[in-house]
């Protein structure tokens, strides 16, 4: 039975950051040129900074839940001919629910996710070319849309310390949506890598 094998453990609290990088495809290109990141795909890179709370055991794996935040940023995009300093922008949040596994590598935890949430970004928007225009506005302002972004996620901590982990990859795919209108594509492929270090209080 399923809750003969459920149970209590002692809760662990993780705090983390990690350096992400992800590729936005399916994007559609505005400008009447050559978009800047062409095929439809754009790679920001940016950190996210979370935290997780494992709060209960079911058999071999530990569950519990999720939250991290971040920004992307990229020189690139697959929308404009533009370029420059953070032209594409992401900031996103998402929560979700996580299962780490116990394995007899001890020091090892692999670990797997699905998440949700919201993301604000213009990557799907061009460049204000009136604005452009003006002798005024040489740097004009983007537009930014939001989406409901989910997103399902693979990876693994090293223990290094009985209190820090090192986190060597993590592996995501996923979508966002646009929600309410804009330009251009109204959905966005996502598929990140990323690393970092993990902050462990409990057991």
């Amino acid at each position: 039975m399923v809750f003969g094998l459920a149970g209590t453990a002692r809760a662990q609290l993780g705090l983390y950051g990690m350096y992400t990088g992800t590729e936005m495809s399916g994007v559609q290109c505005l400008s009447t040129t050559a978009c800047s990141s062409p095929n439809g795909d754009v790679r920001p890179w940016g950190g996210f900074g979370g935290v997780y709370y494992d709060f209960r055991n079911i058999g071999p794996v530990r569950i519990g839940v999720d939250l991290r935040a971040g920004g992307l940023h990229s020189n690139r995009s697959a929308s404009s001919s533009a370029g420059g300093s953070n032209i594409v922008s992401a900031q996103t949040f998402l929560g979700g629910l996580r299962g780490s596994i116990k394995t007899p590598i001890t020091w090892l935890s692999p670990y797997a996710q699905i998440s949700a949430g919201y993301t604000r970004s213009n990557v799907t928007e061009p460049v204000n070319l009136a604005l452009a225009t003006s002798s005024t506005n040489s740097n004009p302002p983007r537009t930014y849309d939001g989406f409901i972004a989910y997103e399902g996620f693979v990876g693994a901590d090293i223990h290094v310390f009985p209190f820090l982990d090192v986190r060597p990859i993590e592996l995501g795919i996923g979508n966002m949506n646009r929600v309410g209108t804009g330009n251009g594509s109204t959905s966005v492929g996502l598929l990140s890598i990323g690393a970092g270090v993990v902050l462990r209080i409990g057991h």
